[in-house]
């Protein structure tokens, strides 16, 4: 079957803008110290011939904060790129994981990173034993956990397992790494648990944006974005009002606010309109939740009023 379908000139834009431009921020900028300490000190002591545990770093906030894009930019900056199978060596490896994590299945899917699928009489032991092998071949440095808080999804043995199983990445042993656990605020609850495993890792909480601190810098990011597609700003989003209105449809989430610029953007092209306006905000907005003009922040009058968990069907999230 062929998908008679071909993404338009807007598209490429588009993604190239989200490929190309990545805003600093606080957030990203201590995210980045972390891990670049944590990788100095484990390339020395590998250098020395010297045993020490390694340090990881946990990465925490709500979702849309831009956890995972800030982690991955800087390993990029580090020289640790994006892998895939084949590739050889692979500095640093990247697992998403789901909510049904077991010791067993979260080394499972960091063996199938590595293109390697376990037998099912495989034990989570037996596991481990072909990928700290991998590890060791492919040279990996940092292994990245996304999605960590489902950890909290299993059962107490699996919960103590998994725990003992993290503290154990960064032993001075076959498949030693810089573990990157990335995840929800509620994957405290499990790394306070315990003492020797809250020790062995430095811990990034993003921040909220604050209207009374970051609506010009909400402006200066849509002008960022502007630049980058060759679009002026619009009277209409250079205002105080309008930032407030931006920061509260991006529910103070860092990573949400640069999506709905770059979502209003790609508005503006698709119409041809060489000024962005909050008109594309509002249009976009309603598109992408169908939602009722008063509970559209681009346009109620009362707009710190609507619920920053709002859900599809501009209803309160459940």
């Amino acid at each position: 079957m062929t998908l008679c379908l071909q993404p338009s000139d807007v598209d490429r834009s588009i993604q190239a803008l989200r490929r190309d431009i990545f805003i600093e921020n606080a957030d990203a900028q201590r995210i980045a110290c972390q891990i670049e300490g944590s990788l100095r000190e484990f390339l020395a002591a590998k250098e020395l011939g010297h045993s020490f545990d390694a340090r990881g770093v946990v990465v925490l906030g709500r979702s849309g904060t831009g956890k995972t894009k800030s982690v991955l930019r800087a390993l990029e900056t580090l020289g640790l790129h994006r892998t895939a199978v084949g590739h050889s060596p692979r500095g640093h490896v990247f697992v998403p994981l789901r909510d049904d994590v077991t010791l067993r299945k979260l080394r499972m899917l960091i063996s199938l990173e590595y293109g390697w699928t376990p037998k099912a009489r495989d034990s989570a032991e037996d596991i481990w034993q072909y990928v700290a092998a991998y590890i060791e071949r492919l040279q990996t440095q940092v292994l990245v956990l996304d999605e960590i808080q489902h950890v909290r999804a299993a059962g107490a043995k699996d919960r103590q397992s998994m725990r003992d199983a993290l503290k154990s990445l960064v032993q001075p042993q076959k498949g030693q790494v810089i573990p990157i656990l990335i995840g929800t605020p509620e994957f405290a609850e499990i790394l306070n648990s315990d003492q020797q495993f809250k020790r062995r890792y430095s811990v990034v909480h993003m921040t909220d944006l604050d209207p009374g601190i970051d609506a010009s810098r909400a402006i200066k990011v849509l002008a960022r974005y502007c630049r980058g597609m060759g679009l002026e700003l619009g009277k209409s989003v250079k205002t105080r009002d309008f930032a407030e209105r931006l920061l509260h449809a991006s529910y103070y989430a860092f990573g949400e606010l640069c999506e709905i610029c770059i979502l209003a953007l790609k508005a503006a092209l698709v119409a041809r309109d060489k000024v962005l306006e909050i008109e594309h905000f509002r249009s976009t907005h309603a598109q992408r939740f169908d939602c009722l003009a008063e509970m559209n922040p681009f346009i109620a009058e009362d707009f710190v009023s609507i619920p920053t968990d709002v859900s599809l069907d501009g209803r309160r999230g459940l």
